[in-house]
C-alpha cells in the first residue's frame, strides 16, 4: 500500500534521528579522543617541564662570569669539616682577554662554528632549521645548529651529559640568559678560554703555545683556521694520527671564511699555502697533584668519578667533605710505614683500613708505603687472596644452619677430594701436622685447614659465598671447596667492610668515604649516608664473634692483644707469604691490615699475617687509643660475659651494649652452664657427608665423609 504523506515524513524524521544520533556519537567519540590527546600532551609538557627545570636548578648565578676563572682544585675536607688538602686539576689553561687573541683567531672561529654570532640573540632558529635540514639531506649528522653561546652554556654547565630534549631546552634558556647578561665581545672571550682543544690545551692560549708555540696574539690566518677546525672533534683532531684529516677541515674553515667575507681572495690564497709548523705534537697528559693522604684521597676522587665526569669534577670546583679522621690516618701511614720497615726480608708493602662500626665510616685508608709518586697502585682498595682471613665466613655459614656449635668437635685428618677435573685435591695445616678430634674452637684459633675445608664442605660453597657476599664481600668468589681457605681475592676495603658487619652483630653498611659534595658557591649535590641492613641472625654472629676472641686470646693471632679493650680478629696467610693479614676490632673500629711485596711473590719461610701483621695491628691501635681517649665499651654481639675480658669495662657510649643472659660468673663457669644447657637443644639431622660419631655433651660430633 502507497506511504501516505504522514507516513513518508514520519520516516523520513526517523532516518534524521539516526544520522543525528549517530553524529552525536561520532562526535562524542572524537571530543574523548581529543580530550586524552590534551591531558596526555599536557602531562609530557609538564614532565619536561619539570626535567628542564631540575637542570635549570644546577646552574648557578651567572654572575660568576664576570670574574671568569676556572677552577681547577678539588677541596677535601675530613670529618670535622677542616680543609686538608687542595687537589689541583689537570687542566692546562691560561686566561686571557679577548684582545689578546689574534683578529685571525676570531674570525676562523666564527667562520667554522657560528657566522651569525653578532646577528643572533643566543639562539640561531634558521641555523637550527638549516642543520636539521642539511643532516636530513646528507643523511647523517653534517652539521650542528647550536650556536657559539648555547655551545658556552653546555661546556659550562652541561658538559659530558647525555643529549636530549629537556637538556636541549636548559641549554637555549641559559643561552638567552647570557646573552641578556653579557656583551657579545665577552660571551666570545668566554668561549675561547674556555673551549677545549685537545692536545690538552684548554682554552685558546695554551692551545696557541701547545701546538705552534706562541701566543694567541700571534696566529696567522692559517694556524686560526686549523684550531677552529678542531673544536668539533678535539680529541681525534689533536692528535698526531689524524692529522691529515684536520689539515683537509682547516681547509674548509678557510673557504668558509672567505664565503663569509671575513678574509679576501688574496688572504685566502696566502692561508691555503701555508705550511703548519707544529711546535709540539704531543703533550703529556697530566694527573690531578695530590700532595697529603694520597691514598685515602684518590680513592675518594675514584669515587667521586663513578658519580660525576672528569671535567665536572674540576670545573665545578668541588667541595668534597670526607670521613677522614686525621688522627686515624697520620697514625696509620706512620705505623704501617714503620712495622714494613721492620718486616722481614720480602715483605716490604701494605695497606690499612680503619672504619667505624657505628656507621660506616673509613676513617682512615693506606694504600701504600714510600714515594706515592712512585707507587700509585692503591693496596687498600684493590685485591689481594684472602687466606684464612676469609674462615670466619666459612664459619658463619655452618652456624647459621645450625650444624657446629663452639664446642663441637671436627676431625682435623688427612682430607682428600676430587675437583670436577677429576683431580685429586690433599690440602694440609700450615705446620704439617694432624691434630686429630678437636674443637671448633680450637681449630678456628689455630686457623686450622683441615677443620675450615670439613665445615664448608658439610655447609656448601654457596652458603659460604652467600655469607661472605652478605657481610659485604663484592669481589668474585671461586665456588670452589678451596675458599674455605680463602683461595679468592679480597681488598681490605671490603674485607674490613665485612668484618664490621659480624662487629655489628650482623647489620651491613655500605662504607662511606664521603658524606657530601658541594659546589665551590656551596650548592649541595650529594649526601652520602650508609645503607644499613640487617643481613645475619645475631646469634650465629655472636658465635663467631667469639671464636674471633679466642683466635687473639690464645690462637694465631695473640700479638693482636690490647690491654684495656677486648679485641676480636683473625690472621690470614697465603700462597707461601705472598699476601699477609690481620683484621680485627675493637667495640667501636675495625681495622685490616695488608701486607706483601711490589714484586706479588711468595715470601715463604716462617712469615705470617699472625707474626707481622697482627703487631702492625696492635701497634697502630695502641697508638689511635691514647689520642683518642674513646672507652673501650664491649661488643654488640658476644655471649661472653663482659667479666670474661678481664675487668668491668665502661660501655663506650656510641656503641649500644649488647643484651646479657649472664652478667656475673667466670668465663670458665659461663663454659660449665653452656654445656649443660646444650643438653636442652634440638639439634638438626646430621649433614649430607657426616656420621655422628658421638653426641654427649649435648653437642653432636661428626666425621665428614671424604668425597
Amino acid at each position: 500500500m502507497p506511504f501516505t504523506n504522514f507516513e513518508r515524513s514520519r520516516a523520513a524524521l526517523k532516518a534524521q534521528e539516526t544520522i543525528s544520533r549517530n553524529q552525536q556519537n561520532w562526535y562524542f567519540w572524537l571530543r574523548k579522543f581529543f580530550y586524552l590527546i590534551s591531558v596526555l600532551a599536557s602531562l609530557a609538557i609538564a614532565f619536561l617541564g619539570f626535567k628542564v627545570g631540575m637542570h635549570l636548578m644546577q646552574v648557578p648565578n651567572l654572575n660568576f662570569l664576570n670574574n671568569y676563572n676556572p677552577v681547577q682544585t678539588v677541596q677535601i675536607y675530613d670529618r670535622h669539616d677542616k680543609l686538608v688538602v687542595s687537589v689541583d686539576g689537570t687542566e692546562k689553561r691560561i686566561i686571557v682577554p679577548l684582545s689578546a687573541v689574534s683578529k685571525n683567531m676570531r674570525m676562523a672561529l666564527l667562520a667554522a662554528e657560528d657566522h651569525h654570532f653578532y646577528e643572533h640573540h643566543g639562539v640561531s632558529y634558521i641555523g637550527i632549521l638549516r642543520a636539521i635540514f642539511s643532516n636530513l639531506s646528507h643523511g647523517k649528522v653534517r652539521e650542528g645548529g647550536s650556536t657559539i653561546t648555547q655551545q658556552l652554556a653546555k661546556n659550562l654547565f652541561f658538559e659530558g651529559e647525555k643529549r636530549s630534549l629537556d637538556l636541549k631546552i636548559a641549554e637555549l634558556l641559559i643561552a638567552t640568559s647570557i646573552e641578556n647578561q653579557f656583551s657579545k665581545d665577552k660571551i666570545l672571550e668566554l668561549y675561547l678560554n674556555e673551549i677545549y682543544f685537545g692536545n690538552n690545551a684548554y682554552g685558546i692560549e695554551q692551545a696557541a703555545r701547545n701546538y705552534f708555540g706562541k701566543k694567541a696574539k700571534q696566529l696567522s690566518t692559517a694556524e686560526s683556521a686549523f684550531l677552529a677546525g678542531i673544536i668539533r672533534s678535539p680529541s681525534s683532531g689533536g692528535s698526531k694520527s689524524n692529522r691529515s684529516a684536520s689539515e683537509r677541515r682547516q681547509q674548509e674553515v678557510i673557504e668558509k671564511m672567505f664565503e663569509y667575507g671575513f678574509i679576501d681572495q688574496s688572504e685566502r690564497n696566502r692561508a691555503l699555502q701555508e705550511w703548519l709548523r707544529f711546535s709540539s705534537l704531543e703533550v703529556k697528559e697530566e694527573k690531578m697533584k695530590i700532595t697529603r693522604y694520597p691514598y685515602y684521597v684518590g680513592a675518594v676522587l675514584d669515587s667521586l668519578r663513578g658519580e660525576y665526569n672528569a671535567a665536572s669534577i674540576e670545573k665545578q670546583g668541588l667541595r668534597v667533605y670526607t670521613n677522614l679522621d686525621t688522627v686515624a690516618q697520620d697514625t696509620a701511614e706512620r705505623t704501617l710505614a714503620q712495622g714494613l720497615a721492620r718486616a722481614p726480608y720480602g715483605v716490604n708493602q701494605g695497606a690499612l683500613v680503619s672504619i667505624r662500626i657505628a656507621d660506616g665510616a673509613v676513617m682512615a685508608l693506606v694504600g701504600g708505603v714510600g714515594n706515592y709518586e712512585n707507587n700509585q697502585w692503591n693496596c687498600a682498595t684493590n685485591p689481594h687472596t684472602a687466606g684464612s682471613a676469609f674462615k670466619p665466613f666459612v664459619y658463619l655459614a655452618a652456624f647459621e644452619k645450625g650444624l657446629i656449635e663452639e664446642y663441637s668437635t671436627v676431625d682435623d685428618t688427612p682430607f682428600a677430594i676430587s675437583d670436577s677435573n677429576g683431580k685429586e685435591y690433599k690440602p694440609k695445616n700450615y705446620d704439617g701436622k694432624f691434630l686429630g678430634g678437636i674443637t671448633v674452637a680450637k681449630a678456628f684459633a689455630y686457623s686450622r685447614n683441615i677443620p675450615a675445608l670439613r665445615i664448608g664442605q658439610a655447609a656448601g660453597i654457596d652458603a659460604v659465598i652467600s655469607a661472605a657476599e652478605r657481610a659485604g664481600i663484592s669481589e668474585p668468589l671461586a665456588p670452589e671447596l678451596s675458599l674455605a681457605l680463602g683461595c679468592s681475592a679480597v681488598s681490605p676495603l671490603h674485607l674490613a667492610n665485612a668484618y664490621a658487619t659480624l662487629a655489628r652483630g650482623g647489620v651491613f653498611m655500605t662504607p662511606s668515604l664521603i658524606r657530601r659534595v658541594e659546589t665551590r658557591t656551596g650548592r649541595v649535590l650529594d649526601y652520602f649516608q650508609a645503607e644499613q641492613q640487617t643481613v645475619f641472625d645475631r646469634n650465629a654472629v655472636a658465635q663467631v664473634v667469639d671464636l674471633m676472641q679466642d683466635c687473639v686470646a690464645e690462637g694465631t693471632g695473640q700479638l693482636a692483644k690490647l690491654a684495656d679493650r677486648p679485641v676480636a680478629g683473625k690472621t690470614g696467610t697465603a700462597d707461601q707469604g705472598k699476601d699477609l693479614w690481620f683484621v680485627g676490632f675493637t667495640p667501636d673500629m675495625v681495622t685490616a691490615v695488608w701486607g706483601g711485596n711490589k714484586e706479588n711473590k711468595a715470601v715463604g719461610g716462617s712469615v705470617t699475617g699472625g707474626t707481622v701483621m697482627a703487631g702492625i695491628w696492635r701497634n697502630y691501635e695502641q697508638a689511635y687509643y691514647r689520642q683518642v681517649k674513646i672507652p673501650a665499651g664491649c661488643f654488640i654481639a658476644s655471649n661472653r660475659p663482659p667479666q670474661s675480658l678481664g675487668s668491668d669495662i665502661a660501655v663506650e657510649n656510641r656503641v649500644a651494649a649488647p643484651k646479657r643472659i649472664i652478667e656475673t660468673a667466670s668465663y670458665r663457669a659461663y663454659k660449665r652452664s653452656r654445656r649443660r644447657s646444650a643438653r636442652q637443644y634440638n639439634y638438626r639431622q646430621a649433614p649430607a657427608g657426616g656420621a655422628i660419631v658421638r653426641a654427649d655433651r649435648g653437642v653432636k660430633e661428626y666425621a665428614w665423609s671424604r668425597r
